[in-house]
């Protein structure tokens, strides 16, 4: 069996832990084996630390999922590792990002300098595909708003339309401006505080219904649709 290898490269802590779980999900964690690094230093000294080992071993399908711990990194590290994953039998590299701290009218410029970054590398090597997770990753966790309730059962989707005056069943969640901080409210509700750390991020991420994720929300979040129908090509044994 010839194993199929793909990587990732993702902006930060929160995007690894989502992007792991994601592909476990999806693929069943006995299926896929996952190596994750991560990026420390600037522009001219990165340097790459391991974070976890592969755990599974045979799998059919093997993620290699780079932390590039900036968003403005995501690019020129995938530049940079582009021609020796080419070499070592990767298949495709998939890339995450957001828009924040730009607003959301940049979002057409962002996507066109992305495309022509891109352009160059698409002729001599493996295919790269950029998904924008708009202005942040925690757009997808307020639009799964059942984990809520998991966490705290006062935590409705009609409590949260009381108390903060949008509605999670139906707003476009693309269009928020800064869902970490509109996390941050609801979790204010309950006298919590969204502060972005591991343990936090952890508990989201496992919390998450991944069925619904999977099945209804990629209906109404086009960038979450993009990411996961980029999964599904790669899982096709």
């Amino acid at each position: 069996m010839t194993q199929k290898k793909i990587a990732c490269f993702v902006e930060g802590q929160t995007e690894q832990i989502f992007v792991e779980k994601l592909f476990q999900e999806i693929a069943g964690y006995k299926k896929i084996s996952i190596e994750t690094y991560k990026f420390q230093g600037g522009k001219t000294n990165r340097r790459i630390q391991p974070l976890k080992p592969s755990i599974v071993q045979d799998a059919p399908f093997f993620v290699l999922l780079y932390n590039c711990d900036c968003d403005s990194q995501v690019l020129s590290d995938i530049r940079k590792q582009h021609k020796s994953l080419t070499k070592n039998g990767y298949e495709k590299i998939l890339g995450l990002r957001d828009l924040y701290p730009l607003p959301l009218e940049k979002k057409g410029e962002v996507e066109k300098g992305i495309r022509g970054f891109l352009k160059p590398l698409q002729k001599m090597g493996i295919p790269i595909s950029i998904n924008l997770a708009v202005m942040e990753i925690e757009a997808w966790f307020l639009a799964e708003w059942h984990y809520f309730e998991k966490l705290d059962n006062r935590l409705t989707p009609d409590f949260i339309l009381e108390e903060l005056g949008f509605d999670l069943r139906n707003i476009d969640i693309e269009q928020r401006l800064h869902p970490s901080q509109d996390l941050d409210d609801i979790y204010q509700l309950i006298g919590g505080k969204y502060d972005k750390s591991e343990k936090l991020s952890q508990e989201i991420i496992n919390y998450l219904d991944y069925e619904f994720l999977y099945l209804d929300l990629v209906s109404r979040v086009q960038q979450l649709k993009s990411f996961i129908g980029e999964i599904d090509s790669f899982l096709v044994e």
